[in-house]
């Protein structure tokens, strides 16, 4: 029988889930004197009696520590681990036991209850659900846990198959009889369980787990808060260190919003449990109560170490992720929750909502669908399909989700100001602003608000976004939040006194609020103020030393001021030492290292960020492409496994898999794994062009073209089916099949990748009249195309046709002025050429791209030719400092000491470029410059 959907069951079950409570703490162990091992075993078992299960820890570990094979201080430890809260550590002790020789009467029982702790309920049943014991009393434990194993897996009959066999073996047996009381509760049927219980306690007055369900009975079934508050403070008086009693007080006391009480009773158990899960549990919902997602995070990150597979921590480490916008983690988390508990209604309204902000709304409604397919759909889960069929344009379901959901919950502002939104995505502005600002009047939270900013900015109704600014403020005096609104919007009306009048008001209330400092950092800086941003940052990195995004707004504006490789690390390295459990710091520190050319460097930060945060998927994708990076394919592959496996339904990670599988020359293995990637998302296209590709490479063209074929038929107004083809032709050399696809392709969509694929199969045909054609009637009738200009800037720089490269690179600059790189080339030819201007092109290129070594390169090669050589060589020194790995670099350096005089310094650089050999290409360049000196 599944029981699973009552509410108060499952609070019931949830809440009554363990079989024993205890406190975890975890105690090294020391020597004790001259204790024989005998008399530390002894003491151990006679503190066990007394209940002080640390004590007894330590003694037991201590007379292991003397004679490491006794195999009863090692069942003893064993069994005391198990009841202070450590299943883990338990089960490795018991199995130890069982292995130097504890009879199965001693250890099978307690191995049953360490397995059942760690939620191993299937294997408890699959290893000891027909074992039978000699003694009845271990027989009795070993068919209760059998039966809670049972119960856990919504096979009720079983379980009261095993209760008897427990009830046979020891008549009035009072766990089972505490379980018989619970599955009558399960039943609905409380006033029984209640009999039940009442017969057990007459029996053991001081039995923990009948008092506790006593109260839980009388919690969740009989409504009678206060009788059940009696029982788990009985219970606390005879166990003080009830973690399970002291956990139902304090959410008991939450549900009274008596939230001083609350936090009282919750400081008691931290002082008697300080370790315990249910602590940390506890620890972490208090957290996430405060916003403080971060924190809720590294929780859940210590409870899913030993509790990977518990769905009410997989839930919360979903909210806090989703909180922390960290969408992919959040869906891997509550994705879990729910193949574990597939009744977690909330989980199942998060993961919806992740896969709405990640713009999956077909997976938001199949997430959804048990609910909405159910006998009673509930509000909330009716609005968020009323989302997910808006971005999906299916407007009349949308309309008609909301509609049923405001009625169902006519004073819940979410969904109301769900249908608003709808009504405003409709084109209905008019309505959907007046029923924002109707509920942002009556509702006390900020989201209608803060909607109704938003949706008047849409409509670039300034003032009215203002106004709505004014409400909020209203609502929340003393937060930043209206404050740096304001500030945006005044910006918008290029009002910067005011914004900078509202972005201070916002720092009054809350001086470390980072969004209204970066906001006036940005004002300074794009005021010829770089010194100011910066100092505005440095302020905060010195009172708050772990804002981590000071430090990475640091190493930004070092890197767009042009500073040091040095100073961007050290800023970049502070920001991961600030707060190394946020992924962001982390995810930029490698990047930079990357894009300097240091896969080394880049790995060791991604290995450290992964300890950091083991269970992060994003820093376990990273860490596979830096290893691929740095060369190390097998271990990239082992990574990329372990990500698909935590998270099956994103295609990307099979694609990524399938890159190191490539890398590692297993074409058959990436070939699988990119078709696994389309089972999960058959319209994936990175998956289908890197088939192409593998189709191509391995001789296969008509493999390719199946795939592209496919493709037209599948999605027939999608240019990528044609692209595809085109590339398949082209490789083998068939310019007319090419040709004619890339037509395909622009007959659907006019793109200029579509044209410049086009162009050149023409010119590969030996079709240049009709290329050149072509070329000028694309410019003609799309004459803002910059791409297609510098395309054919590219084009002619190849061909050594300096004028026309100059002056199809100067076109650009007529539609984009402030193109860097076409600014970049201007200045190579010119440098080339020996005409004025270089530098001058070049310096305002590294202006507007700072520390882009391409750009370095060119402005030294400028300087040089206007005989600057002197701060060309600096110039090219800088250069090879951001890319300390690029051969390239340092042959030019090589040749500007030559034409300096510096032939000795010229020497040890091409000295050291000879040893690379066939590593780099340009060794004959660097013999014949050795020759010459």
């Amino acid at each position: 029988m599944n029981n699973v959907g009552s509410p108060k069951m499952n609070a019931l079950l949830r809440a009554t889930r363990l079989i024993a409570s205890a406190v975890a703490v975890v105690v090294l162990a020391t020597g004790c004197g001259g204790k024989s091992e005998e008399d530390l075993t002894a003491s151990g078992k006679k503190l066990m009696a007394e209940r002080d299960i640390p004590g007894a820890i330590i003694q037991f570990k201590s007379a292991l520590q003397k004679s490491p094979n006794m195999s009863e201080a090692r069942l003893l430890l064993g069994k005391a681990l198990l009841e202070s809260g450590d299943p883990v550590a338990a089960l490795v002790e018991l199995r130890k036991a069982q292995d130097l020789g504890s009879s199965d009467e001693q250890a099978i029982p307690s191995l049953a209850r360490a397995m059942l702790l760690m939620g191993d309920g299937a294997k408890v049943l699959l290893q000891y659900g027909d074992v039978r014991l000699k003694s009845p009393e271990a027989s009795a434990e070993l068919a209760t846990s059998v039966a809670t194993a049972h119960m856990l897996g919504g096979d009720n009959d079983q379980a009261r198959a095993a209760i008897a066999r427990a009830q046979q073996n020891v008549p009035g047996y009072v766990p089972a009889a505490v379980l018989s009381a619970r599955l009558r509760a399960t039943d609905g049927d409380f006033d029984a369980a209640l009999t039940l219980l009442e017969q057990a306690l007459a029996k053991a007055p001081d039995d923990e787990q009948a008092s506790l369900l006593k109260g839980d009975v009388l919690w969740h079934g009989k409504q009678d808060m206060a009788g059940a508050v009696e029982s788990f403070r009985k219970v606390l008086i005879g166990h003080p260190k009830s973690v399970a009693a002291h956990t139902s007080v304090i959410a008991i006391l939450n549900q009274q919003k008596k939230n001083d009480e609350a936090k009282a009773q919750f400081e008691l158990l931290k002082k008697a449990a300080p370790n315990h899960p249910e602590t940390l549990f506890m620890e972490a919902q208090f957290a996430f109560a405060k916003q403080d997602y971060k924190t809720t995070r590294e929780l859940t990150d210590r409870l899913l170490k030993f509790m990977p597979d518990s769905p009410r921590v997989l839930e919360l480490a979903g909210g806090a992720e989703f909180r922390l916008k960290q969408y992919p983690q959040a869906e891997a988390f509550l994705g879990r929750a729910l193949k574990n508990a597939p009744g977690l209604r909330l989980s199942r309204q998060m993961l919806a909502q992740t896969y709405l902000r990640m713009n999956q709304p077909n997976k938001a409604l199949q997430v959804l669908a048990p609910v909405l397919e159910g006998k009673q759909p509930d509000a909330t889960s009716l609005a968020l399909a009323g989302e997910a069929w808006m971005q999906m344009g299916e407007a009349k379901k949308a309309e008609a989700a909301f509609a049923t959901a405001a009625k169902m919950a006519p004073s819940d502002a979410r969904v109301q100001t769900a249908a608003a939104l709808n009504q405003l995505a409709r084109g209905n502005s008019g309505v959907a602003i007046g029923q924002l600002e109707a509920i942002a009047a009556d509702d006390k939270g900020t989201r209608a608000d803060i909607a109704l900013v938003s949706a008047r900015l849409k409509q670039n109704d300034i003032a009215g976004a203002l106004k709505a600014i004014d409400g909020l403020e209203r609502k929340i005096p003393d937060r930043p939040l209206p404050y740096n609104l304001r500030g945006r919007v005044l910006l918008l009306k290029r009002d910067l006194d005011g914004a900078t009048k509202a972005f201070e008001a916002a720092l009054s209330k809350d001086p470390n609020h980072f969004p209204a400092i970066a906001s006036l950092a940005a004002m300074e800086l794009s005021s010829g103020k770089p010194e100011a941003a910066r100092k505005r940052f440095e302020d905060v990195t010195k009172s708050n030393p772990k804002s981590h995004e000071a430090w990475l707004a640091l190493a930004e504006l070092s890197t767009r001021t042009g500073a040091s490789p040095e100073e961007v690390l050290t800023n970049l390295r502070n920001a991961v030492k600030a707060n190394a459990g946020d992924p962001a710091p982390h995810m930029a520190l490698i990047s930079q290292l990357m894009a300097s050319g240091d896969a080394k460097s880049a790995l060791t930060a991604a290995r450290e960020a992964s300890a950091a945060m083991p269970n992060n998927l994003e820093i376990m994708s990273v860490l596979g492409r830096t290893q691929l990076a740095a060369g190390s394919a097998e271990q990239a592959i082992t990574t990329f496994k372990q990500l698909t496996a935590q998270q099956t339904s994103n295609p990307a990670h099979h694609l990524s898999l399938a890159e190191a599988l490539m890398s590692n020359k297993d074409a058959d293995g990436a070939r699988l794994s990119l078709r696994r990637a389309l089972e999960i998302r058959p319209d994936y296209l990175p998956a289908k062009r890197a088939l192409v590709a593998l189709a191509v490479m391995d001789k296969r063209p008509q493999e390719g073209l199946s795939i592209a074929k496919e493709m037209q038929k599948s999605a027939p107004k999608d240019p990528s089916g044609f692209t595809l083809e085109g590339d398949v032709e082209n490789s083998r050399k068939n310019f007319e099949g090419a040709i004619a696809a890339y037509r395909g392709a622009l007959q659907l969509t006019q793109s200029t990748d579509s044209f410049v694929r086009l162009h050149g199969a023409l010119r590969m045909a030996g079709k240049t009249a009709e290329a050149d054609r072509a070329a000028v009637e694309w410019a003609r009738t799309h004459p803002k195309d910059a791409a297609f200009r510098y395309y054919l800037g590219d084009l002619a720089l190849a061909q050594s046709d300096f004028s026309s490269a100059e002056a199809h690179y100067r076109s650009v600059l007529e539609t984009q002025p402030r193109n860097a790189l076409a600014m970049n080339n201007i200045a190579w030819l010119l440098a080339k050429q020996g005409r004025p201007g270089s530098v001058a092109m070049a310096e305002k290129a590294n202006e507007l791209m700072p520390g882009k070594v391409a750009l370095m390169d060119t402005l030294a090669t400028a300087l040089a030719s206007e005989n600057k050589l002197p701060k060309a060589i600096d110039v090219q020194k800088s250069a090879i400092a951001r890319s300390p790995n690029d051969a390239s670099l340092k042959l030019g350096l090589a040749k500007l000491l030559i034409k300096s005089g510096d032939k000795a310094y010229a020497r040890s650089e091409l000295e050291d470029l000879a040893k690379l050999g066939d590593k780099f290409k340009g060794q004959a360049e660097v013999a014949t410059l050795l020759k010459s000196l």
